[in-house]
């Protein structure tokens, strides 16, 4: 399992599941993009939860995890 840092809120976070990053190519440029299952489900969690430093998604909800 691999997890994702990115950052919600203006603080950075670790996204354990619910999130992947997707690596493309396009006339020989690499970029990275990053994927979120129900974003705005995330940001309203990570209001509830301004400590959290990881969030899950689990059953269709975001729940913070540490």
């Amino acid at each position: 399992m691999e997890s994702v840092k990115t950052t919600v809120l203006g603080k950075p976070v670790f996204l354990l599941t619910g999130a992947r990053s997707r690596k493309t190519t396009l006339k020989g440029k690499h970029s990275h993009t990053l994927v979120v299952e129900a974003p705005e489900k995330l940001i309203e969690t990570a209001r509830r939860n301004p400590d959290a430093v990881a969030f899950g998604f689990v059953a269709g909800s975001w729940v913070a995890a540490a």
